[in-house]
């Protein structure tokens, strides 16, 4: 029996197989069988390719038709399977007996018609043999470099970029969209399907040292082993760039969440910042990821955001600035050396400061390069864009007017070598924006051979720069961040582990939990009659919050249970009474606990922080800015747990209103490192205590010195 611990072997030999059986090939020039064993005899593939069909004797396409892969006298590594549904478990048996690496199940005819029986016998034997396999019903497999077609009838340009997919088509697509773009290719496809056995995280290893792989893009749909696949993403992520593409970005269900937090955690929203946490490089759009890619391969990393914007016409210096400035990168001054460098080179320019506008002219042509080199000079400046019209010098009919005489041509492309080798030299990424990306001029060509991006739009540079700022700060500071493990030697809070499961805790019970990981809390006592609150709130100087405390009653504004600025020994007797008659009328079964009585805080500003657990990736979370329009603004990132502090300083930088922080609007600077300490513990609390499914602190009021939590909800 074969161990399931060799995996890693395994799935190297299914990826790059030396030897390949067809289960189910066929004489039958219709057949997928026949097609997949005519593909590989008739390609570059140097491995062994093995016809197999029980019902079959003599020769397909010359080769032995064996009656199993166990008859095969040779080690098997892959099985590609199209058979009928009903035969593939046995096909399966019998490769496993046959220590076979793996399979890719093209069979169709399982769980997404509802047998799921079969399917699960599947796993079962693939447990039972160590056998691993893809599918069932998925498209197939390519490995570009040798050869290997399974499933799929294109043939792709060789490349650096790799795709796992849970969508067959859209592998496909993105080879044809990799053999259109010029300077760009494919080295593997994988249709995963739905992950019945082989899962995404245990593909990154291959990946990562697979040397014909300098990018690996994922189309996920959903992931079965999501926290699993983020321990091995933050690892993969230090070695080569990692692109994901998620689909369903909805966030369903947001209705009918019972907090704050659960409300805000729409799928799209939590993914996509515990990915960028990981190191992961999310796009919005199958358009993006080739462009993103482009850039990810053949560029330095970006040290900062500063990008200098170098183009001959003011409106696309305006443009594409503004197009940078919504990626989140900035457009900063120019040192006066770097300005007075350019003012030599363009004395008749109408704008030297950043974006420069360096005018048309023939004698531009020769001085791109120049510029170039002073632009990146700049100790201000982190990465070059150059857009408009560069490129187009010596090309003609194209409607644009441009010096088309040999001259600027040649200068152009002298031009060219030179702004080719300049990201090495200086160590900074250069990107080309053109207009002229149809024509391919020659010095485009030049650049794109050198490596160096060029786009037909303004959105793809600016993303393409985002993605590398984005890449780069993690690179910067992988070893800083979350390992993504949640195993705690410590067994949790006892109150909770002694709670029932579905309970929610009563305010001061969550309280007291927060109180025990060091979270700050703002001081309260539980009263039970209106004589312990009138001596409670003796005990604090000025005004009083009052709430009622019911584990039936979670929301306390509604059933009247809330009522702030209580002063005076009779208000807090009448008060008291006021509140549990509330309750009653609200909900006459409920059980009244008692009264919270506490201070009336300075007003600070307002924060929210949560935690829930995400189905895919588990316990994450929430930050944002608190007050009544949360659920209005969205002004949430999340992250998972646990996090360290860079993790929570992140968080905290990410937000938009992040000035409200700074002291934005005559309000004083918070307190922030003892927000980052906030989240870290509330990162602890959950990490430690996984049953708890929601926690809201809503709000948390933060000073110059300090916070506080003012309220407080745990769900189990």
């Amino acid at each position: 029996m074969a161990s399931r611990d060799q995996s890693s072997d395994r799935i190297g030999r299914i990826l790059d197989p030396q030897s390949i059986a067809i289960a189910g090939a066929s004489a039958d020039e219709s057949k997928r069988g026949y097609i997949a064993t005519k593909r590989l005899e008739e390609s570059d593939y140097d491995g062994d390719v093995y016809p197999v069909n029980p019902s079959y004797e003599g020769e397909i396409l010359g080769k032995e038709v064996y009656p199993s892969v166990s008859a095969i006298p040779d080690r098997v590594d892959l099985v590609y399977v199209v058979t009928p549904a009903g035969a593939v478990p046995e096909i399966l048996e019998d490769a496993g007996g046959a220590d076979a690496a793996g399979a890719v199940i093209f069979s169709a005819g399982f769980s997404e018609v509802g047998n799921e029986e079969t399917e699960d016998e599947l796993v079962r034997i693939a447990e039972e043999h160590g056998i691993r396999f893809f599918g069932p019903n998925v498209m197939g497999m390519v490995n570009v470099p040798e050869d290997v077609y399974l499933g799929i009838d294109a043939s792709y340009s060789p490349g650096g970029l790799s795709m796992v997919s849970q969508s067959g088509n859209l592998g496909m697509y993105l080879g044809v969209v990799a053999n259109a773009e010029r300077n760009t290719g494919l080295s593997h496809f994988v249709s995963i399907g739905n992950e019945a056995d082989l899962k995404f995280h245990e593909l990154l290893p291959y990946f990562a040292s697979d040397d014909e792989t300098d990018v690996l893009v994922l189309y996920v749909e959903g992931m079965s082993e999501g926290r699993a696949f983020l321990k091995e993403a933050a690892r993969f992520s230090q070695e080569k760039p990692l692109i994901v593409l998620k689909g369903g970005r909805t966030g369903a269900g947001k209705s009918s969440a019972a907090s704050h937090t659960a409300s805000l955690a729409g799928d799209a929203t939590v993914l996509e910042d515990v990915y960028s946490q990981a190191g992961i490089v999310t796009v919005d759009s199958f358009d993006d990821i080739v462009p993103v890619g482009q850039a990810l391969t053949g560029q330095p990393a970006l040290s900062g955001r500063n990008i200098a914007v170098m183009t001959e016409a003011g409106g696309v210096a305006t443009t594409s600035a503004d197009s940078l400035v919504e990626h989140g990168l900035t457009v900063p001054e120019l040192t006066e050396e770097t300005q007075d460098k350019l003012a030599e080179l363009f004395p008749y320019s109408p704008n030297l400061e950043n974006p420069i506008d360096t005018m048309v002219s023939g004698e531009t042509a020769s001085v791109h390069d120049d510029a170039a080199e002073i632009l990146l000079s700049d100790p201000n400046i982190d990465g070059l864009l150059i857009c408009g019209s560069y490129g187009g010098y010596g090309v003609g009919g194209t409607g644009i007017e441009l010096p088309t005489d040999e001259a600027s041509a040649k200068a152009q492309i002298e031009s060219a070598r030179r702004i080719a080798r300049l990201p090495a030299e200086y160590d900074k990424p250069v990107i080309v924006n053109s207009a002229f990306t149809p024509e391919e001029s020659e010095a485009l060509a030049i650049c794109r051979d050198a490596g160096v991006p060029v786009y037909d739009s303004f959105r793809d540079a600016s993303l393409a720069f985002q993605a590398l700022a984005d890449y780069s700060e993690f690179l910067e500071t992988a070893d800083e961040r979350s390992d993504f493990a949640t195993d705690s030697d410590d067994g949790g809070h006892e109150a909770i582990q002694e709670a029932s499961e579905g309970v929610v805790l009563t305010e001061d019970e969550a309280k007291g939990v927060l109180e025990d990981y060091d979270i700050p809390v703002a001081s309260y006592r539980l009263v039970t009659s209106a004589e312990d609150a009138v001596r409670a709130a003796s005990e604090f100087d000025g005004d009083v919050a009052m709430k009622i405390v019911s584990p039936q009653i979670q929301h306390k504004t509604e059933a009247g249970g809330v009522s702030l600025g209580v002063s005076g020994v009779e208000d807090v007797r009448a008060t008291y009474e006021e509140l549990l008659a509330n309750a009653e009328a609200y909900d006459p079964g409920a059980t009244i606990d008692g009264v919270l009585v506490s201070p009336m805080l300075e007003e600070g500003v307002e924060v929210i922080i949560g935690a829930t657990q995400d189905e895919e990736v588990g316990p994450v979370v929430m930050f944002g800015l608190g007050g009544i329009f949360v659920e209005v603004l969205e002004d949430v990132t999340f992250g998972a747990v646990p996090l360290t502090e860079r993790d929570a300083r992140r968080m905290i930088e990410q937000i938009d209103g992040k000035e409200l922080l700074e002291g934005a609007r005559d309000r004083l600077d918070v307190d922030v490192d003892a927000l980052v300490n906030l989240l870290v513990a509330v990162s602890r609390l959950v990490a430690e205590n996984q049953e708890i499914t929601e926690l809201d602190l809503n709000p948390v009021f933060c000073y110059e010195d300090g916070v506080s939590v003012v309220d407080a909800g745990i769900s189990l």
